[in-house]
């Protein structure tokens, strides 16, 4: 059987009924995406590989016992950033560091995409990247998620343990910020939004 034709839904309760193949689909096409997302918030690659490990442990050990979703993205990443941020949190009590509570979020900004470089100036490229930049940690997270990602507000808001308005304020706030870096004039919201999705897709 081919999961890869078959929904979240369909694929996590062949997880929970013990269908190896559910967790090797899900490794296969998830692990990247959330070894990726670790390294936004540490450099360490070690750490984020045992969490990466630990929660794929723990899918297998306790999927019997596993709730439902139907949005396999949003479940792994959400349980993935809680057992990798303790982790960070040890690992800087261990090392005595002062800076324990500072939250991090570290993206790679690039424009790779020729449609859209034709598009835009590189002028205002540059004065994009400058501004994505500027946002702040938790902005970052909002904002990467929500377009590199595609997660809805709901999800976005879920894996960062903040309400959905919160949620959606912030990420307003972040492309208000954006908007003053492209001239309106002759250029449409929907390029910004381009950018922003290459821009993260990384």
């Amino acid at each position: 059987m081919n999961l890869s034709g078959l929904s979240d839904t369909q694929i996590w309760s062949s997880l929970k009924k013990g269908d190896d193949r559910a967790i090797s689909y899900i490794y296969s096409e998830y692990s990247e995406k959330l070894y990726l997302y670790g390294l936004k918030f540490t450099a360490d690659r070690l750490l984020v590989e045992d969490a990466l490990q630990d929660l794929f442990a723990d899918l297998i050990k306790k999927r019997k016992r596993l709730g439902h979703t139907d949005n396999i993205l949003f479940y792994l990443l959400k349980s993935f950033k809680r057992k990798l941020l303790r982790k960070i949190k040890a690992e800087k009590r261990y090392k005595k560091d002062e800076k324990i509570t500072e939250y991090r979020f570290d993206v790679t900004w690039s424009i790779e995409h020729e449609l859209i470089l034709k598009e835009v100036s590189e002028q205002k490229s540059k004065m994009l990247l400058q501004a994505l930049n500027k946002l702040t940690p938790r902005q970052k997270e909002a904002i990467y998620l929500r377009f590199s990602k595609e997660l809805d507000y709901n999800a976005v808001a879920g894996i960062m343990d903040i309400s959905v308005e919160a949620c959606r304020n912030l990420i307003s706030k972040a492309i208000s910020t954006l908007k003053k870096c492209i001239d309106d004039t002759g250029q449409k919201m929907s390029l910004l939004f381009m950018l922003l999705k290459v821009s993260l897709n990384s």
